[in-house]
């Protein structure tokens, strides 16, 4: 058959056209669910996978009927699900929150409390995942833990919402690896008594399975070693370490315990409370608990080995607090080189940092000698004696922390008060003057490529 020169050159040009677009399309695989490279799918959605399964054990749903969950607006939002349900994939990856990029296929980068999970144990497309998020089970399934259930077949049992961004599974409940139950390590409760030491007690919750908590209350005798989280007057409760004796440091840790105003570093007293094992890694006292004071050290200001410090006498009445481990206090600002603005107790601050989690996070990455600010943009009206700053955990490198004061809104003529970074309540003591604005100061160095922080838990103003 005869062809014209026309057609023939018509074909030509055609082909050369698709194979340009195909190779073009190929060089832009994304490698991010929030950053598809030009893929005119959106994420949730898949050209080769149908939904399955109707969320029971029998027939659980697989990845995609969770991914079109997200994409017709029925998967509840996060904090929201109520749903319980099974759903069944295989394990290919991570949400790694400090990489980039945070949805991390294969076994490393990696985190102990999550994995992702697809239809096809073989995915390399980022769009094809859900989450789950593992609790207690993070040291018998995460990939941190257990790099050898990459690509494993799972099936779990668990509340279905938004998580990571994504689709997901929460508050697991019972797991499944290549159709074999995963067991919890560890025992559903432990004996205790009414005289323990701090190790004794120790070493009791650490028989306990992540989360789990003794069915009767153990009375533990020993010394305040550390105050791990100052007093909280609002929340009326304290953190502390224990040790058996005064020579020893942080043996048993005893999470939000009742009172403990007056506690100081060398107190001896008793504290009843039922043991857990917080997800496997961590055997503490479980929130709650009481103590009686049985020996005081009496003054001092209650500070401790790595600078925990207790409660601290402080001139004046308190007037203002801005409580960052209260979830009420969650800003929307997660990026830590970005800043935005919250309102609490009629003063509003402009964070830059982590304000999603609790206590908030100061800090970054790739920082080298770096302002990082939190700072009032609305005046305090009163006179104060003492502003208390209380920080907790640190990661990052802080070259100089500074408390800056001005009656002007741009900080022009500020007075700076310095201090050093000590883990619980800094007091700075001072003559600051009515309508004023407040900034803290951190400067930070960071030089992993990984996200680090200082935890900022609570500013308190105190007054006349």
């Amino acid at each position: 058959m005869r062809v014209s020169k026309f057609l023939a050159g018509s074909l030509f040009l055609a082909a050369l056209t698709v194979g340009f677009v195909s190779c073009k399309n190929k060089d832009k695989e994304p490698d991010d669910p929030f950053n598809n490279g030009g893929n005119n799918n959106t994420p949730g959605q898949t050209d080769d996978t149908t939904a399955k399964g109707n969320g029971t054990e029998a027939d659980p749903y697989n990845v995609q009927a969770l991914l079109d969950m997200k994409t017709d607006g029925t998967l509840p939002d996060k904090d929201a699900g109520t749903e319980k349900a099974w759903v069944e994939g295989y394990i290919v990856g991570s949400y790694v929150f400090d990489n980039d990029p945070k949805f991390v296929i294969g076994a490393e980068p990696t985190v102990k409390d999550n994995v992702l999970i697809a239809d096809d144990a073989n995915t390399t497309d980022t769009y094809a995942v859900s989450a789950l998020k593992l609790g207690n089970y993070s040291t018998v399934v995460s990939l941190l833990n257990v790099p050898g259930n990459l690509k494993k077949k799972i099936k779990v049992y668990g509340v279905i919402e938004k998580y990571c961004g994504i689709s997901g599974v929460i508050n697991l409940e019972q797991v499944y690896i290549d159709e074999k139950v995963v067991e919890l390590p560890g025992n559903e409760d432990v004996d205790v008594n009414d005289n323990m030491t701090p190790s004794e007690a120790h070493a009791a919750a650490e028989l306990l399975q992540a989360g789990a908590v003794s069915s009767n209350k153990a009375g533990v005798t020993g010394y305040v070693s550390k105050i791990a989280t100052a007093y909280s007057s609002q929340y009326d409760n304290i953190t502390i370490y224990m040790s058996d004796n005064q020579d020893t440091q942080e043996t048993f840790y005893v999470y939000r315990m009742k009172g403990g105003s007056a506690l100081k570093v060398g107190d001896k007293i008793k504290v009843t409370g039922n043991l857990t094992n917080y997800k496997g890694t961590s055997p503490q006292m479980n929130t709650g608990a009481t103590y009686e004071l049985l020996e005081s050290v009496g003054g001092g200001s209650g500070e401790g080995e790595g600078g925990g410090s207790g409660e601290v006498e402080i001139e004046g009445t308190l007037l203002y607090t801005l409580d960052t481990t209260d979830a009420a206090n969650k800003g929307k600002n997660s990026s830590y080189a970005d800043s935005g603005d919250i309102t609490i107790n009629g003063i509003t601050w402009n964070v830059t940092g982590n304000a999603t989690t609790q206590p908030w996070r100061i800090g970054g990455k790739n920082l080298d000698a770096v302002d990082r600010e939190v700072y009032t943009t609305t005046p305090y009206d009163k006179a104060l004696t003492n502003v208390v700053v209380t920080l907790g955990t640190k990661t990052i490198t802080l070259n100089s922390c500074k408390l800056l004061y001005s009656t002007n809104a741009d900080f022009t003529g500020a007075t700076e008060v310095p201090f050093d970074y000590t883990e619980g309540a800094i007091v700075l003591t001072n003559s600051y003057p009515a309508n004023c604005y407040y900034k803290l100061v951190f400067n930070c160095t960071e030089t992993s490529g990984s996200n680090k922080y200082v935890q900022l838990s609570k500013i308190e103003f105190y007054g006349e």
